[in-house]
């Protein structure tokens, strides 16, 4: 049986037409997992300084501020900067594929236990843009170490926080 050369044409430009659609709707569906871990690389005057975080999220390379933010979680976690070089994951979430080079911390509250006693402590700054430049590859969980350096501060009336951060992308394994 011979295909009739305009069913041929058909049959190719509906290929071709699912072929360009599919290039162009899958990349921004396609989504991998990103965890996102932090610890304390200085100690602190306190028993515990708890640090609440409320939202974070990554910014797209290809992308223009303000423009290209992934919410990578957007619930609440804490972190006990006094547990100095304690690890804890504080972010597991999708985002979708591509190359990253921000990461952006909101902080809900902090709170420091001194004496037994929860203090309130104030910071200047509750957003937090930390550049680091990572991966985000399909069938790959992407992982990202967060340092916090934070400078607690306590005068007669308040604890005050000053809070620094440096992120690398940690090696995958193998």
């Amino acid at each position: 049986m011979k295909l009739n050369p305009m069913r041929a044409k058909q049959i190719v430009a509906v290929v071709v037409l699912l072929s360009v659609t599919f290039l162009i709707v899958y990349p921004p569906l396609a989504n991998s997992n990103v965890k996102i871990a932090a610890s304390s690389s200085s100690p602190v005057d306190a028993e515990h300084l708890y640090l609440t975080i409320g939202e974070i999220s990554a910014h797209r390379a290809d992308t223009r501020e303000p423009s290209g933010w992934f919410t990578v979680a957007n619930q609440s976690s804490r972190i006990d900067l006094a547990a100095v070089n304690s690890t804890q994951t504080i972010a597991l979430g999708s985002v979708s594929l591509g190359q990253y080079d921000m990461i952006r911390v909101r902080i809900a509250n902090a709170t420091a236990i001194v004496n037994n006693t929860s203090k309130r402590v104030q910071l200047p700054f509750t957003l937090f843009t930390i550049p680091v430049s990572f991966l985000v590859q399909l069938g790959a969980q992407t992982a990202v170490a967060l340092k916090i350096i934070p400078e607690l501060q306590e005068t007669p009336e308040v604890f005050s926080l000053k809070l620094s951060f440096t992120a690398i992308q940690e090696n995958p394994a193998p």
